[in-house]
């Protein structure tokens, strides 16, 4: 879940050896996962106690003090890695320009908005033309990242899409723990709705796009929004949105509705219930999968123990665990999900998948053979950006019809036949061609 942290251990075990690997033909043997139709909807989504999930056991749990400065260490570290990643030609963009919505307690870090424009915007929205626009949330671990570190996903959007692109730079746990992630992000939404006649923003086509973390986010964001905010069922009662309230409902003063037409979820946690064990089981390479002392660091900053209310459990955490009712009606018809093979996060996806599948929401899910988690973010300047960049395409495709227009162009440019994500010539229609798992019978489409 926090790819960002892939980028600082490449630093000292390059990424290059993965894909190498992954060019070859593996036995995969899937765990066979339950057919979520063998189970009633209630049996399926019962919260689980608190003991069962990754850290929740723990008797002693480091102290707040100790986490934020192994955080702040990590930061600081992934800084460096993310300085290799932008090394890459053609460099990454720079935003075109930054707004900030103020937080309580007043003097508190802002949420911070960067807009990435197409070259032409400031002509454009001259003449009232409104934009597209695509939401994105960083990934981390909800502890590491920046709104930055999305800078080459923000480039293949601006080339294939001619949308905004507005990367939230939510706070981070440990100083901020569940749920302010989701609020924020929140906040940036309703931000972006009452300010969008000035911003040149078309609300009827809004998508969601996030890494990791921030994929968890494009999920989580809509069900708060529709079903935890004023805006539809009246001024929230629960303490965890106190702290939130008075600058929220500034926002909701000049709130418009809108239409979230799309989601695009790059290698997403959706279910915090799992133990990360229970993860690495399922996971094909489990020496693949990020160390415990950075899941542990992660598990305890976004849900400090002891947890009396579950939050672990709740649907704005755990999308996976959300109702029928609120998936039905809180995520929009459209979904695209890139999965990694390596991933202790796949098993977990591929289930989400079909019940997505269930309630006829037209997703889009495919399993980039051979790859850990965080895959694109090496900060090896000799990773293949060109195969990345056809992945990044087939995605903005998919947005294109999302956002009703012509995807033909995107196509031509991009073909997955080539270039490979390994540096032996092997094509992407050879072995890295991205496919789907079905959960029924665990075999590539």
């Amino acid at each position: 879940m926090a790819e960002t942290t892939s980028a600082i251990m490449a630093l000292t075990q390059p990424i290059a050896q993965d894909f190498a690997e992954g060019v070859k033909q593996p036995q995969i043997h899937f765990l066979e996962p339950v057919r979520s139709d063998s189970f009633t909807s209630s049996q399926r989504f019962t919260l689980r106690p608190r003991t069962d999930s990754h850290h929740l056991a723990t008797l002693k749990p480091p102290s707040r003090k100790w986490l934020i400065a192994q955080a702040r260490i990590w930061r600081f570290l992934m800084g460096i890695g993310m300085h290799f990643h932008d090394l890459n030609n053609p460099r990454p963009p720079k935003p075109a320009f930054v707004k900030h919505i103020p937080t309580l307690p007043r003097g508190s870090e802002p949420v911070s908005l960067y807009f990435y424009t197409p070259p032409d915007y400031n002509h454009r929205i001259a003449t009232d033309h409104k934009y597209p626009v695509v939401v994105n949330f960083h990934g981390g671990g909800f502890v590491l990242g920046t709104a930055l570190d999305d800078r080459y996903w923000a480039a293949s959007l601006l080339k294939n899409v001619n949308c905004v692109v507005v990367s939230v730079g939510y706070r981070l746990a440990p100083e901020h723990p569940f749920p302010t992630a989701v609020d924020d992000s929140v906040d940036a939404l309703l931000y972006l709705s009452s300010n969008a006649e000035d911003l040149g923003l078309d609300i009827s086509r809004i998508a969601l796009s996030g890494f990791s973390a921030g994929a968890n986010l494009a999920f989580t964001v809509p069900l708060r929004l529709k079903y935890h905010t004023k805006a539809v069922v009246g001024s929230p009662s629960d303490e965890e949105d106190m702290s939130r309230w008075a600058t929220t409902s500034e926002l909701l003063s000049t709130y418009k509705e809108i239409e979230i037409v799309s989601i695009v979820a790059w290698y997403p946690l959706l279910d915090w219930t799992e133990s990360r064990a229970s993860k690495k089981r399922h996971a094909i390479k489990p020496e693949k999968a990020l160390p415990k002392f950075f899941t542990d660091l992660f598990d305890h900053s976004y849900h400090p123990c002891p947890d009396m209310k579950g939050n672990h459990a709740s649907p704005y955490a755990s999308p996976a665990l959300a109702s029928d009712e609120m998936i039905k009606h809180g995520i929009p018809n459209d979904v695209q999900m890139f999965l990694c093979e390596y991933d202790m996060l796949l098993h977990e996806g591929q289930v989400f998948t079909e019940r997505l599948e269930n309630l006829d929401k037209k997703i889009e899910t495919k399993t980039i053979p051979g790859v850990p988690h965080g895959f694109d973010k090496s900060p090896s300047p000799f990773r293949d950006t060109e195969a990345i960049n056809a992945l990044y395409a087939q995605a903005c495709a998919g947005l294109l019809e999302s956002f009703g227009q012509d995807a033909s162009h995107v196509h031509r440019t991009y073909s997955l036949a080539q270039p490979s994500l390994a540096h032996s010539g092997t094509s992407l229609s050879e072995v890295q061609r991205p496919r789907r798992r079905t959960v029924a019978h665990n075999v590539p489409l």
